[in-house]
């Protein structure tokens, strides 16, 4: 069989795609355009002079950390079935694609690879998925209260949205911890509250339901256990992420202070929730960076072209974290070890 040309490669990618996949990257270019408009090419190159070299390596170690982090996460939340090398392998592969292509093509190999080489049930891997990213989530609210509470009277525009996030956030912990503790009693009501607003159409409600209810369907020790696991590592988790931000910023040589860039970097984490981005939040993460650092009244240096650079930096940084994919290869290869599939890891 010949190998199709790449401009029908192209066409035939493009046809494939959904009409909202379409305009989240029409949205990503339009936006990192808008930014791209703000700054001079010269003062982007200018960048690799006035890099801080041992920050950027900071940052570079702290980013594989949360990857090794976020692998040990899934592989404790699994009960340890799964062996913690292979779980690694299908973690940098879901990060790659979420930050390299789209979130949903990140999430779709999480659960297939799980399913497909380690024989855990889609059901099981989603659960825990949730679970991880609530657990992210209420850290991250917890960290954005400090950070707004000690910025506070310099962040005055944004006192009203920061409130709103904080509510959402306590409202949506509220009804996932409901439907552990509540389980079968708080879905129906639930349920009833649904059909009575009549949402039980979208997409996007029927799916949260579903998820819910497998939470709710889990044995409750084991969940709980299961819950506590994940905020335990949770917390280790995004307070290296509020690291990792810091040691990027000082990279650049951001005049900025400790508790900013850590309130900056909650909403920027919980901007990446929205799903409307595409190649790891591109534009959309630079365009409210740039509305935020302004804020802050960082006029020293040119923010949209640190932006670009840290935009560069951050797809590099992924290219590295994928390079252990052919390691791991490699060493399997070496040692005669292969993949283990498991009777049942459910």
């Amino acid at each position: 069989m010949t190998s199709q040309p790449p401009r029908n490669r192209f066409v035939t990618w493009l046809a494939s795609l959904r009409w909202t996949e379409i305009l989240r990257i029409l949205l990503a270019v339009a936006l990192i355009g808008v930014v791209v408009s703000k700054t001079d090419p010269a003062e982007v190159k200018s960048l690799v002079n006035e890099l801080s070299w041992s920050w950027l390596g900071a940052a570079l170690l702290l980013y594989c950390l949360l990857t090794f982090l976020k692998s040990i996460q899934y592989w404790i939340l699994l009960g340890k079935r799964v062996p913690y090398q292979d779980v690694t392998r299908i973690v940098v592969i879901q990060n790659g694609l979420s930050n390299l292509v789209a979130t949903s093509a990140g999430i779709a190999s999480y659960l297939t690879l799980f399913r497909v080489e380690q024989n855990v049930r889609i059901s099981r891997s989603g659960i825990v998925f949730i679970i991880s990213k609530a657990s992210d989530l209420f850290t991250t609210g917890l960290i954005l209260l400090v950070s707004a509470w000690l910025v506070w009277d310099r962040v005055g525009p944004l006192h009203q949205v920061v409130t709103l996030l904080l509510g959402i956030i306590f409202v949506g912990l509220c009804v996932f911890w409901a439907a552990i503790f509540l389980r079968q009693k708080f879905m129906v009501q639930l349920q009833r509250l649904v059909n009575w607003m009549r949402l039980g159409h979208v997409k996007l409600i029927r799916t949260g339901l579903d998820v819910l209810q497998s939470i709710a369907d889990q044995e409750h020790a084991a969940i709980m256990r299961t819950l506590i696991s994940g905020l335990v590592i949770s917390t280790v988790y995004m307070t290296v992420t509020m690291a990792y931000s810091y040691c990027r910023v000082q990279a650049f040589r951001v005049p900025l202070d400790f508790w900013a860039v850590i309130f900056i970097a909650c909403l920027i984490q919980l901007v990446s929730l929205i799903p409307i981005q595409a190649f790891g939040g591109l534009g959309v993460v630079e365009i409210t960076s740039v509305y935020l650092y302004d804020m802050f009244n960082v006029v020293q240096v040119d923010m949209a072209a640190i932006l670009i650079g840290m935009r560069v930096v951050f797809y590099l940084f992924n290219l590295v974290i994928l390079l252990y994919l052919p390691l791991e290869a490699l060493y399997r290869r070496i040692t005669g070890k292969t993949p283990s599939k498991p009777a049942d890891a459910a």
